[in-house]
């Protein structure tokens, strides 16, 4: 089974590359296409975002998705070691799939509330977009709170790098990436491996974690694209490999039951993630576009040291998607940009999931969506609009339409307000339901009401904007953690409300001086039929922010430091156990020997702040790393 499905997925690649002679085909034959003033492209939605660039990504001196993602505004990450999983959640609330996107392929999740964030080192992406509240479904997320979005590398040809790096707890990451280009298109080609030999225990220390965990990982990525006279193709491939030594549940020395060391645990983890995309421009006021996307996610492995034996992790999850997507244009005024669009398609889903020792004696799940869905936007003049409606049927649990709009007017060039509401509905993905150890297949539909505001200024100096958002979500599944039982399991809490102000924002005081903050202020209350009066949610620090600055020292030595900062919160509904604030200092230096070599050396958690982000487990303290970057 798995080995038919890998072939499905490589196999979109190799349908691409047969499809190229016929587009080169088209290609020259092909009358010359000639733009009309207003694009087929639809525009972005009216909501709080992040978007980093290749440059942005290079100049944040992080390593993976962990350092980029945390403490930004709406986004909340809490990691023990350096490579185990890390919860991520977007406005209070997770997704066992589509949380990340790579591609605009939904990606699972390692376990409830849990991704695995340091698969995906920032070496291999071109871009990273971090949409908040609805339409997530833009990038077949379907999440309620929001996504991150990922884009692939494309290098160009005759180009490359090397990224070598090493330092703390025995790390080492190497990373080598070129392009190439002919007749048939252009092609990325990225490989890496990455080794922490000492990294800390996932067990605290009042667990009495002392072991070292290792953590090995081999990736790679194939990016293939040809532009055509009246269209495009383009095809990727991402594959991760992982072994990683894991602690688990166990007696502690109090006879209570917790996360303890576990010397034989460990957890092997592959992802695949394959797609290919073509767009066709039928008319100038026309375009459809077709994607097809294949991704597997398998988990083999066992943890813990209770009496009844090791748990096993065995879990193999699996999507298909195909989404085909119409726009048409129409110009409202030939001289601007003035346009109104028209955009409507359809999307498929297949969920399948394959658990050989779930407890609750359910071993697979499958699961079928199907989704037509049509929007209209207008831009005209100060005034943009979009309306949204799509219709998703479940085969195991019918029909619900999604309806969202949105509307934004522009003060003057630089100045951005808007409003937004709508719906949301989420099933729980098939490893949400039958992971093994944290799964529960008697999971509830994730269900969201509510709406935001917004305000954004930009120009060559300044981008800032703020955000206020209230939802009212129902069934969210979360991980829930009983400290009085030692139990941690997938749950849905009833009823929750979420109040929430978001800022970011960055400014260039001069050429040689740049500023940032994050800010994130939420207010999460559930409710349920013993506290009817409601609860402040477990697991949802109210505060969290970061502070950067980059210093253009010389010429060719640039300086950050940025500090980040979460507030201490609930570990479980019942209010026992609360974790305390962390602030954390990180800084990097890099000097450009050259045009093309660079050096660098950064420090994380330099004021080594061990105040765990996650109860029962470790955190990593200071740490140095310097590495290489050789571009050509």
């Amino acid at each position: 089974m798995n080995s038919s499905n890998r072939l499905i997925g490589s196999g979109l690649l190799a349908f691409t590359c047969s499809f190229c002679a016929n587009a080169k085909q088209d290609a020259s034959l092909s009358e010359v296409l000639v733009e009309s003033p207003s694009s087929n492209k639809s525009t972005q939605p009216l909501q709080q975002a992040s978007e980093f660039n290749r440059s942005d990504l290079d100049a944040a001196d992080k390593a993976d998705l962990n350092g980029m993602l945390r403490s930004l505004a709406g986004v909340n990450i809490a990691q023990s070691n350096t490579a185990t999983p890390s919860t991520l959640q977007v406005r209070a609330v997770s997704g066992g799939l589509g949380m990340v996107t790579l591609d605009g392929v939904p990606l699972f999740n390692s376990f409830v509330g849990f991704f695995p964030l340091s698969h995906y080192p920032l070496d291999f992406f071109d871009g990273v977009t971090v949409d908040r509240g609805l339409n997530s479904e833009r990038d077949s997320s379907r999440t309620i709170g929001g996504a991150i979005n990922l884009s692939s590398r494309q290098i160009e040809s005759g180009r490359g790098f090397l990224h070598t790096e090493g330092g703390s707890y025995g790390t080492l990451r190497n990373h080598l990436g070129t392009g190439i280009s002919g007749d048939l298109g252009n092609l990325t080609m990225i490989g890496g491996r990455s080794d922490i030999f000492e990294s800390v225990s996932q067990a605290g220390p009042a667990n009495d974690g002392s072991e070292r965990d290792n953590f090995g990982m081999s990736n790679g990525l194939l990016r293939w694209n040809r532009e055509l006279s009246r269209g495009n193709l383009d095809s990727s491939l991402y594959f991760a490999r992982s072994h990683e030594g894991w602690d688990g549940p166990g007696r502690l020395a109090d006879a209570k039951f917790g996360w303890t060391d576990d010397l034989n645990g460990a957890v092997d983890h592959e992802i695949w993630v394959t797609q290919t995309h073509g767009s066709y421009q039928i008319a100038n006021n026309w375009e459809s576009s077709l994607k097809i996307g294949f991704t597997q996610d398998q988990q083999t492995g066992r943890i813990g040291s209770l009496p009844s034996g090791p748990l096993p992790m065995n879990l193999n999850s699996q999507l298909l998607l195909g989404r085909w997507q119409n726009t048409h244009t129409v110009a409202i005024n030939p001289q601007s940009t003035d346009a109104l669009r028209w955009i409507w398609g359809i999307e498929s889903q297949q969920q399948s999931g394959h658990s050989p020792f779930n407890p609750y004696k359910v071993f697979e799940l499958n699961n079928h969506l199907l989704s037509p869905l049509v929007r209209g936007e207008i831009d005209w003049g100060r005034w943009l609009a979009n309306v949204e409606l799509r219709f998703d049927h479940y085969q195991n649990y019918g029909d619900h339409p999604v309806l969202n709009a949105s509307t934004g007017w522009r003060l003057n060039p630089d100045m951005l307000i808007w409003a937004k509401a709508g719906n949301a509905y989420r099933i729980p993905a098939v490893n949400e339901l039958l992971h093994p150890v944290f799964g529960n297949p008697n999971l509830l539909p994730e269900k969201s009401l509510g709406g935001e505001v917004g305000w954004r200024f930009k120009d060559k100096h300044d981008d800032v904007s703020v955000t206020a958002y209230m939802q009212f979500y129902d069934n969210i599944i979360y991980l829930e953690q009983s400290v009085s039982k030692g139990t941690i399991r997938a749950a849905n809490l009833p009823e929750a409300e979420v109040f929430g102000v978001e800022i970011q924002g960055k400014h260039a005081w001069n050429q040689v001086l740049s500023s940032g903050i994050s800010y994130t202020y939420m207010n999460s209350r559930s409710y349920n039929n013993a506290i009817p009066s409601g609860f402040s949610s477990p697991q949802r620090p109210p505060h969290q922010g970061q502070f950067w600055s980059e210093w253009r020292l010389l010429e060719p030595v640039r300086f950050r430091l940025d500090m980040t900062f979460r507030d201490g919160y609930w570990v479980d509904s019942e209010h026992t156990v609360k974790i305390g604030s962390a602030p954390r200092l990180n800084a990097s230096i890099n000097y450009q020997v050259s045009p093309t070599l660079r050096l660098n050396v950064r420090g994380e958690n330099i004021n080594n702040q061990l105040t765990p982000d996650l109860y029962g487990f470790n955190y990593v303290g200071a740490a140095v790393y310097g590495g290489a970057y050789l571009d050509w």
